[in-house]
């Protein structure tokens, strides 16, 4: 006999309905034992595991009739131990592949197997069925990246949650499939920051049953307090009455304020990537290592976001609150960056956010995604939304690239790339290690900080949103660009003698705590060259340098740059302006309205006015504190 968790009076019928529907498609031989709520998610636990894996056919007809997302589990009753499923696992996996963690998630019944070798289990499917019908656990394999620090830390926090987030499922899915108040819908989007600026990015999109939070970034390069966080004071909202998060991407500008949402009241869900979780544990550490007594919270209170998360692939519809529905694309900015589709009512509306976009080549993503279903508002960047910011062809800046480079090695000296943490530093690398492996550019050194390192091992964690080729590659062993012998790890930029090669120092603006010792490390000698490949902005000392700024005095010491300093925009993770220009000729559905943000206000005004003409839609960019209705 199965128990239900559809309790709510208010949607009792509807969910009588949805489980009538259910119970009506499953065989009698299923074994079902609990229908519940997990989140946006209707889990059906079974204690039969082989019925799990024999009947996808069956789960996505009921999905099709229901229109709600269903996901299976097995019953906790059949669980093994976890000690247990190490010896169950060594059982199935070829001892070539190497079986090195085994981490548990107790509150969906999951362990992923990390092994050194992934190509042979990612062949043979019945090696995870076999471990799922001994273990009653739902296994899943990934290959080892070099750091599991950060992995391990995260799954620290949400198995000491277990019990709590089974109750958070079951009270967030009560919210979502919620009957609807009102037939009607109505919809308005209120800038809480980062329109005509850069920085702080935020936005709330309020129905009549709801209200979304899109972002909730916070500006580090302002010292007022009006300036730095998103403005909710002007929304008239309550942070309790907001019902979801959704992030774009891992940046600070896009999720540095979330850990104070909760810190003030909020305990709803945040949706994202997989990997955006992963890449913002590393910047809320570090960013609290950088301010210290400073930082506006906690690790403590950084790490209730991580109980609360919620992760959201690529290209399924789902369900975040009674009229909103969300499907998570590829933006091709950093790994698992999205766009979001956001479908409100029963389809009175479609509006597609693209947070920040690539839409152009990169050595390690693919190209954001344009082809949507149906589109009536667009909101995208404008960071390079001047026409000054048309940047050289890709093969053109590489070539350009290879030249600069191969001189600098050829005189035995050294180039410094800052670039961001997560994005440039990634397509730097790899872009720079194919091209010494193909021998355009002379062998060197690839010089990356300790943190560089850390982060690529996200990537290697979460190697299913690389681009296809590189995904190929690194689950064969044929080529993995984060593990190349060309890359040597800085210790100490102090004291560490360097042979000739190229830093990639991770702080495209300088503007981190040993951006001053990379620096004066480079700059003293004329032979040496700085390459920026991302545009600084705000008052950091990277725009002083690039604005033509040679003499500083730092720390009460007075030094010149005296290396050649080159700029090469086109390697950054944002679209230039003809690429922002291409996306939008590119949408298929015809737009009635494209909004502007992320920009500064020239350029954002500058890309309104060129888009209204030339794609003869209505453009406009809001500011900060404005908003705007859809229905």
């Amino acid at each position: 006999m199965y128990s239900r968790s559809f309790e709510s009076s208010q949607n009792l019928q509807e969910s009588q309905s949805v489980m009538a529907t259910i119970l009506q498609n499953l065989p009698k031989e299923c074994s079902l034992t609990k229908i519940e709520y997990e989140g946006p998610r209707i889990a059906l636990h079974t204690n039969k595991p082989q019925f799990l894996l024999e009947n996808n056919k069956i789960l996505s007809n009921i999905v099709g009739q229901i229109k709600k997302r269903i996901v299976l589990r097995i019953d906790e009753s059949i669980r093994i131990d976890e000690r247990e499923v190490q010896k169950v696992a060594e059982k199935h996996v070829p001892q070539e592949s190497g079986i090195t963690d085994i981490l548990f998630d107790p509150a969906l019944g999951e362990a992923t197997i990390f092994v050194r070798k992934i190509s042979e289990i990612m062949k043979d499917e019945k090696i995870a069925n076999n471990i799922i019908l001994e273990s009653g656990w739902k296994i899943s394999f990934n290959k080892t990246p070099k750091s599991m620090v950060t992995i391990k830390n995260i799954n620290k926090i949400i198995r000491n949650a277990s019990e709590y987030r089974i109750q958070f499922y079951k009270r967030i899915g009560e919210k979502i499939f919620r009957e609807k108040l009102d037939p009607n819908i109505e919809a308005n989007l209120t800038s809480l920051g980062g329109f005509a600026e850069i920085g702080r990015s935020s936005m709330i999109l309020s129905t009549n049953e709801s209200n979304v939070l899109l972002d909730c970034g916070m500006n580090l390069y302002t010292k007022d307090p009006l300036s730095r966080f998103p403005r909710f004071d002007s929304t008239g909202i309550k942070l309790s009455e907001i019902d979801a998060v959704l992030l774009t991407h891992a940046h600070f500008d896009h999720t540095g304020f979330l850990p104070m949402l909760f810190k003030y009241g909020y305990d709803g869900p945040v949706y994202c990537t997989e990997p955006t979780s992963y890449l913002m544990y590393v910047l809320y550490r570090e960013y609290i290592k950088r301010y210290g007594s400073d930082a506006h919270y906690t690790d403590k209170e950084f790490e209730k976001i991580f109980s609360h998360l919620i992760h959201l692939n690529y290209n399924i519809v789902t369900d975040v609150a009674p009229d909103i529905k969300v499907t998570f694309y590829n933006a091709g900015h950093v790994l698992g960056s999205a766009s979001f589709h956001l479908h409100l009512g029963n389809g009175d509306h479609n509006f597609v956010y693209t947070g920040d976009i690539k839409f152009g080549k990169s050595s390690y993503l693919e190209n954001a995604v344009w082809n949507y279903p149906r589109v009536e508002t667009l909101l995208i960047e404008g960071t390079n939304g001047g026409r000054e910011d048309s940047y050289l062809s890709r093969e053109d800046a590489q070539e350009r690239l290879i030249e600069e480079i191969n001189k600098v090695i050829r005189n035995q000296k050294l180039v410094l790339m800052p670039s961001q943490l997560i994005g440039t530093s990634q397509e730097l690398l790899i872009t720079l290690d194919m091209l010494i492996k193909q021998k355009k550019i002379k062998k060197c050194k690839l010089y990356i900080d300790k943190l560089v390192t850390e982060i690529n091992s996200i990537h290697e964690f979460n190697f299913e949103f690389l681009n296809r080729e590189l995904q190929q590659s690194i689950i064969s062993n044929d080529y993995n660009p984060f593990r190349s012998r060309n890359i040597t790890s800085i210790s100490d930029i102090n004291t560490q003698e360097l042979d000739p090669g190229i830093i990639i120092y991770p702080s495209s603006m300088f503007s981190c705590i040993y951006s001053n010792d990379y620096l004066k490390k480079v700059s003293a000698d004329p032979g040496n060259l700085i390459i920026f490949t991302t545009k600084p902005t705000g008052v950091t000392l990277g725009k002083e340098i690039v604005d033509g700024q040679r003499k500083f005095s730092l720390n009460d010491e007075d030094f010149e740059i005296k290396c050649t300093i080159e700029t090469m925009y086109t390697f950054n993770s944002h679209s230039d302006f003809n690429q922002l220009n291409a996306y939008i000729s590119r949408l298929r559905p015809k737009l009635r309205k494209i909004l502007v943000n992320h920009g500064e206000k020239s350029k954002v005004q500058n890309f309104s006015g060129y888009s209204s003409k030339v794609h003869n839609i209505s453009t406009q960019y809001l500011q900060n504190q404005e908003a705007i209705k859809f229905l």
